[in-house]
């Protein structure tokens, strides 16, 4: 962060001899680098850090030298965050001057990137801090099983693609000051945001997952999330396709690193074991390389490219093997590559994809919608949350009259709380009720421990006791769990989460179709 030249001179004047011209001999290098025109950052000659101050710690990670830590809200991660980053750091502010010894801190923790290649786009992230902050600022004055420890929320990144969870997790581990007592978030279901999440519980930091979805977090100690699995979105999107497609291709992204696309190729690879139904084709492609880390803004376009080139190659086959529903197990990003090859080819038939959570970042664009007009293709989703999930007329499943009377009154929560703090907020991807959701769970838990400033084990401790009367009235339905880690596989899992069908509309407003109940849920509230 830049500094006035007086304050700097002043700074330097005040430096050790030894430091001054160590100071001195890094400039030198600096200037004869750019002299022989070699660009060297300052920031790699002159120190790591990007910020550290007070609540902020946040360093510089990758070959990008992109900035990953925790702040509250001094450091602004990306330019578009700005607004909101300001809001939450004047809650926190007040937060801590005047409840003292009466509050702990959670860390909304993601993985902001402006790259290009990042799969969480900038307007998940603003969504998801919006979120977090309607759950910070509706906790802070309303019962939430309690009416303190007051809250402040710290912002996390771990950068692209989670690739910086290590400097993240430490910055969060060595936060014992701002009394850091619960992780929230994460944003994506990757092979770094995994290490995170094991790491932080092993050292007794419960974390609590909101768009996380992958079948490898149902069982981790100390870890729960407000998101159905990929196990259930798969089983909940089957279901509805199963009566209108006996055929089905499956399109399945080859990168083992990626959890959300390996398990999603398993839910889905169990069409074929639906009666009658059989999956006549696959079509696999590989985003490995492109999701990798250390490599310069050009080797990643390369990528890009050569995913986009292979997903557009798959509409001869797909097309042949009309009537057949598409199962897309890849990321949303991916998704608009295929839509849009089909804008000029198979014309003369209807395709039908369908996926998990993920198209919640397929950038919304007027490319994807004039492809979306034409109604040659429609894409259909399991998704995590929507706000016309509760909506008068829309299907659910039969039997949950009650959660879905508990639905619709956490959403009444969450909206009255929402609106007025963003009257433009987007909820129609779910972002935002899904953060809210994950960051008002923490609070349950916070709460139930009744003191004024529990340790991250006391926190952990309750985590059973969020079912029944210590349910959450989640914006996205009631949040139970069992947290049973040692006598069950989904012991991180929401129990009985529903799962609403969605259809992107060339208008930009996703539309719900259905909600599912995962098969003989109990009730959790």
């Amino acid at each position: 962060m830049a500094r006035p030249l007086a304050y700097a001179r002043s700074y330097v004047a005040h430096l050790p001899v030894a430091a001054r011209r160590l100071l001195a001999g890094a400039c030198v290098l600096a200037l004869g680098a750019v002299a022989y025109g070699i660009y060297v950052p300052v920031n790699h000659l002159l120190g790591k850090s990007c910020m550290h101050k007070g609540a902020t710690s946040v360093t510089h990670h990758g070959s990008n030298g992109e900035c990953v830590g925790i702040t509250d809200g001094a450091y602004v991660f990306h330019s578009s965050l700005r607004d909101v980053e300001d809001t939450i750091r004047q809650e926190n502010r007040s937060v801590v001057k005047e409840h003292p010894t009466n509050y702990v801190s959670v860390v909304l923790l993601l993985p902001i990137s402006p790259d290009k290649g990042s799969i969480m786009s900038m307007p998940n992230a603003l969504e998801q801090l919006q979120g977090a902050y309607t759950a910070q600022h509706y906790a802070n004055r309303n019962n939430v099983k309690g009416l303190t420890p007051y809250i402040q929320l710290l912002i996390g990144s771990d950068g692209y693609q989670a690739n910086g969870w290590q400097t993240a997790v430490s910055a969060i581990e060595d936060g014992g000051k701002q009394h850091i007592a619960a992780v929230a978030g994460f944003g994506l279901s990757l092979s770094g945001t995994e290490s995170a999440i094991r790491d932080l519980t092993t050292h007794d930091i419960p974390a609590f997952g909101a768009t996380l979805t992958s079948d490898n977090y149902d069982n981790i100690k100390g870890f729960v999330r407000a998101s159905p699995s990929n196990a259930d979105n798969a089983a909940a999107a089957l279901a509805y396709v199963q009566s209108d497609y006996k055929r089905a291709v499956l399109v399945e992204d080859g990168n083992t690193g990626d959890s959300y696309d390996v398990t999603l190729v398993s839910g889905f690879k169990k069409f074929s074991a639906i009666p009658g139904h059989q999956i006549v084709g696959v079509e696999p492609y590989d985003t490995s390389e492109r999701d990798r880390d250390g490599q310069s803004a050009d080797e990643r376009q390369r990528h890009q490219t050569e995913v986009a080139t292979r997903i557009a190659q798959m509409t001869t086959n797909i097309c042949s093997a009309q009537p057949a529903v598409v199962l897309f197990a890849g990321r949303g990003q991916d998704i608009g590559v295929l839509v849009h090859a089909f804008s000029n080819t198979c014309l003369d038939k209807k395709i039908r994809i369908v996926s998990g959570d993920d198209v919640t970042n397929l950038p919304d664009s007027p490319q994807l919608r004039a492809d979306l007009a034409s109604g040659h293709v429609t894409v259909d989703y399991a998704g995590v949350a929507h706000p016309g999930e509760w909506s008068a007329g829309v299907a659910h499943d039969a039997g949950h009259s009650e959660q879905q009377r508990d639905g619709a009154e956490g959403f009444a929560t969450f909206s009255g709380a929402f609106t007025p703090l963003f009257p433009h907020g987007y909820l129609g991807d779910g972002n935002a009720m899904m953060a809210y959701d994950a960051t008002l769970t923490a609070v349950t838990a916070i709460r139930l421990t009744n003191q004024d400033q529990p340790e991250p084990d006391a926190v952990l401790n309750e985590l059973g006791a969020i079912q029944g009367g210590g349910a959450v009235y989640g914006s996205s339905g009631p949040i139970g769990f069992t947290a049973n880690y040692q006598t069950s596989k989904t012991g991180s899992n929401p129990v009985g989460k529903p799962i609403p069908i969605i259809r992107l509309t060339a208008r930009g407003n996703p539309a719900v179709l259905a909600v599912k109940w995962p098969a003989q849920a109990p009730p959790v509230g």
